[in-house]
């Protein structure tokens, strides 16, 4: 039971992270439009009024020529050979555009090839769309197994009931006997089964914590976690830890109590 809370919250964990590394990756995904050297800046500025007008846009900014040298330089500036013989009239203007829709930009990407003076156009969504493939696989795969293990656990649960029962049988008819309730016969395994349930998700719980907090102080992700179904949405790691603890918990304690409530049922149906 411990190693079913403790691959859910791993599981859990793992899709928040991923979550957060797509969106970052998103963000950072952009379209990057090259102009031809005799196209003015003026007519470049003039797409660029056009594309912060457009809904599906969240920035857009100009690179000159002279920029481009410059981040030109700086990427390269442990390789002096490549700088000798390069100047700013080489390097092409451009155009770097951000959608608020990583899928926005294909469509953004097709318009402007066709548009005058345009060079070349370039994004990079199959780094995209290859991630996403990969966290979709991580989810399937961690999904069925934690489900296979929650089973497993539910068994557990049911089977240590029923042997505690069986151990007990001749005390629990004579107590049938004399009158006593059902409910009074109930109460001792199903605390049993919450005390499995609640005592194996909560060691789950600190190690799923410790986890975290390790991840925490490596400033992995700067700004949050990001929740993939609230957008714009981020939380504190630190936080989200002790709201993913109080949810093993929880999970156990129910968990515990659906198990032991099964077993001791079909015992008084019996």
């Amino acid at each position: 039971m411990t190693s079913t809370f403790l691959l859910l919250g791993v599981f859990i964990n793992i899709v928040v992270f991923s979550q957060t590394a797509l969106k970052y990756l998103e963000n950072q995904a952009q379209i990057t439009i090259f102009f031809k050297d005799e196209f003015t800046e003026e007519k470049i500025k003039t797409y660029q009024s056009e594309l912060h007008n457009d809904p599906r846009i969240m920035d857009v900014s100009y690179v000159s020529k002279e920029d481009a040298l410059r981040i030109f330089r700086e990427m390269n500036k442990d390789e002096p050979i490549l700088l000798e013989n390069i100047s700013a009239s080489v390097l092409p203007a451009s155009l770097e555009v951000k959608t608020k829709d990583i899928t926005q930009l294909k469509n953004i990407s097709e318009e402007f090839i066709q548009k005058e003076g345009v060079e070349d156009v370039q994004f990079f969504e199959d780094v995209i769309q290859r991630f996403s493939v990969w966290s979709r696989t991580v989810y399937i795969i961690g999904f069925i197994l934690v489900l296979v293990f929650l089973i497993v656990s539910y068994s557990v649960v049911v089977s240590t009931i029923r042997t505690s029962i069986n151990n007990r049988g001749e005390e629990l008819s004579i107590m049938k006997l004399v009158g006593a309730s059902d409910e009074y016969v109930k109460k001792p395994f199903i605390y049993q089964g919450v005390f499995f349930g609640v005592l194996s998700s909560f060691i789950a719980s600190i190690i799923v914590f410790l986890l975290d907090l390790t991840a925490d102080k490596l400033k992995i992700f700067s700004d949050g976690l990001s929740l993939g179904f609230i957008p714009g949405f981020f939380i504190s790691p630190l936080i989200f830890s002790l709201i993913l603890c109080f949810v093993l918990i929880l999970s156990g304690f129910l968990l515990g109590l659906l198990g032991s409530t099964t077993a001791i049922k079909k015992y008084l149906q019996s």
